[in-house]
């Protein structure tokens, strides 16, 4: 028996991209870059073909738009659980809850780990993603107090950042030292003495 049909969208153009994207998220985590389908994008987002083309030409614009949307929503994630910390707490807590997020964000893992589609798409952006991040977290420890010079602080995250995508790419194989315990013990040991 075929699954009902949904409902068409007749929603405001932002709620029909938001539903656009909701659709994109769930079609390139199950099915990756290569196999998503954009009939299958426009159906779960309730909206006709012509109206997920106006908006998006082809794939690879839906896929930039949906990692930009991402993109926010994770550095949202991150500047909230560093709020109110001291710059070594909030260096821990940056590592730890990118690394969480990256390892069980079906979407960001897919996009940040499994994906070489998506990786070979945005490796023309990796050094502008890197950038981005590092500004918005040298932004965050600046709020909780960092006092290093402003050039320091960018160097500093930067390396934090490339070492987050680094031990998810390439795992220890020892298992032990994946365990949310030994990431923020390996943050507090070698990241947090980075920022002051």
């Amino acid at each position: 028996m075929a699954a009902p049909r949904k409902a068409r969208v007749t929603a405001s153009p932002q709620e029909q991209e938001a539903a656009i994207l909701a659709a994109a998220a769930q079609e390139f985590t199950e099915a990756g870059v290569r196999s998503a389908n954009m009939d299958r994008v426009a159906k779960a987002a309730g909206v006709s073909r012509s109206t997920l083309y106006r908006r998006f030409p082809n794939k690879d614009n839906l896929l930039i738009a949906l990692a930009n949307a991402t993109f926010e929503r994770g550095m949202g994630e991150l500047e909230r659980a560093v709020e109110g910390r001291s710059p070594a707490e909030a260096v821990v807590e940056a590592f730890a809850t990118g690394a969480t997020m990256i390892d069980t964000d079906p979407l960001l893992h897919r996009m940040v780990i499994e994906d070489a589609e998506i990786r070979g798409l945005t490796a023309s952006i990796s050094s502008l993603f890197i950038d981005m991040v590092t500004a918005r977290v040298a932004g965050a420890l600046r709020k909780c107090g960092a006092t290093m010079p402003e050039d320091l602080l960018r160097r500093a995250v930067d390396i934090h950042v490339r070492l987050v995508i680094s031990f998810l790419e390439v795992p220890a194989s020892d298992d032990s030292l994946r365990t949310p315990e030994s990431v923020r013990s390996f943050a507090t040991t070698f990241l947090a003495p980075m920022v002051y």
